[in-house]
């Protein structure tokens, strides 16, 4: 695990707490049973289920959960690391990743605080989401997370829904919230009926852009109308740069994000980088890339000064001080036709078998929107229904 750190040095800036700071609450043992069931990966990446004893302390700034709900994302099928390192390092990158809980996101309730922590602004009881530091995991019945990467629920939204919001939601605010600032009003999302994708698309409208694309599948493209799209690209026909070029006027769009490109032969066939950037004006995010990129991205995130240069650039989401961006989320979730994440099945039961049969649907790459585990099912809940 340590080699994860010594790799990429800025993960580690969010997996550090000081032990002189930690305390135990009075109601800890009493709330989580002293048991807490996760699921790990295991040998090879498989999916597996572990049970350890529950948190026993609660450091300063932090909040005990109980999960309800945790959403799944490709990071999540491809072990954490995804594609940051090159594909022959696969099987050395499942042997750093083993015995680490799965998961970034969740929904849950407060069941604990530090009693030390007058600042703190949650109680027990609280419904909150929010997100974990990278090495820490979600799909446990407790955690214990840090202030700052943790947010109210807000009441529109289910667990199940909540639990979807916050990877893809602070991906599609931190990448395109800096191009609405400074007067981008057109996008293009490629992939946009995907779980990054259906939320950018949402943001987007809430950012300010005016003209929004939605590039998917013929399937989908009554969805990502629903969703807020001005225009919708089918990529089947296999002409989706004159289709684009057709929507701008024969001009360019200010931003594209590609949800899609990564290094893999299935999403790399497609060849959207080089197809769409000379029809982009601003600035072409990608959300996947080669090792080289994902270096210069985590410099970028990491010393806060740029290291892409030209219109190309990786983008690599930031977990840690996001509570003020996940407030904001749930701002627009909470307003009158506001976002909201789509589910795209029935709830996905809290065990090995049915976590690593949704990796296998993820890496299909025919997801819509989410995928959800409810560790704590409620029987009104949208998701126990297929979306």
């Amino acid at each position: 695990r340590k080699s994860i750190i010594l790799l990429f040095p800025i993960l580690s800036t969010t997996t550090t707490t000081t032990s002189r700071s930690m305390t135990s609450t009075s109601a800890l043992n009493a709330a989580t049973n002293n048991s807490n069931k996760c699921l790990v990966y295991g040998t090879g990446g498989i999916v597996q289920t572990s049970v350890s004893t529950a948190p026993q302390q609660i450091p300063s700034n932090h909040i005990l959960v109980q999960v309800h709900a945790v959403g799944l994302n490709p990071v999540d099928a491809k072990h954490k690391i995804g594609d940051k390192f090159p594909s022959f390092l696969n099987s050395f990158s499942q042997r750093l990743v083993k015995g680490l809980t799965i998961g970034f996101e969740f929904s849950g309730t407060v069941a604990g605080t530090n009693d030390n922590d007058n600042d703190n602004d949650y109680k027990i009881g609280d419904e909150v989401f929010g997100s974990m530091p990278p090495l820490s995991g979600t799909l446990s019945e407790y955690i214990v997370a840090p202030n700052h990467q943790v947010c109210r629920k807000p009441s529109t939204l289910s667990f199940a829904e909540a639990a979807c919001v916050p990877l893809v939601g602070l991906t599609a605010v931190q990448a395109l919230q800096p191009y609405a600032a400074s007067g981008s009003t057109s996008i293009a999302i490629v992939g946009a009926s995907g779980g990054a994708g259906h939320m950018a698309l949402q943001v987007a409208k809430e950012l300010g852009f005016t003209t929004r694309i939605a590039i998917c599948s013929t399937a989908n493209m009554a969805f990502c109308t629903s969703l807020g799209a001005t225009h919708v690209i089918d990529y089947t026909r296999n002409q989706v740069v004159a289709d684009l070029a057709e929507h701008v006027g024969g001009g360019s769009v200010d931003i594209i994000l590609d949800c899609v490109t990564s290094v893999e032969a299935r999403d790399a066939k497609h060849g959207y980088s080089q197809k769409l950037l000379p029809l982009c004006n601003t600035k072409y995010i990608r959300l996947g890339g080669p090792t080289i990129g994902w270096f210069y991205a985590g410099c970028e995130r990491l010393l806060h000064i740029p290291c892409f240069w030209g219109k190309d650039k990786l983008f690599w989401i930031r977990f840690p001080k996001s509570s003020d961006e996940l407030a904001l989320l749930a701002k627009w979730c909470s307003g009158k036709g506001g976002l909201k994440p789509h589910i795209s099945t029935p709830s996905i039961d809290f065990s090995a078998e049915a976590v690593q049969q949704a990796f296998d649907a993820i890496l299909g790459r025919h997801v819509k929107g989410k995928l959800v585990v409810e560790i704590i099912k409620t029987a009104d809940d949208p998701a126990v229904v297929a979306g």
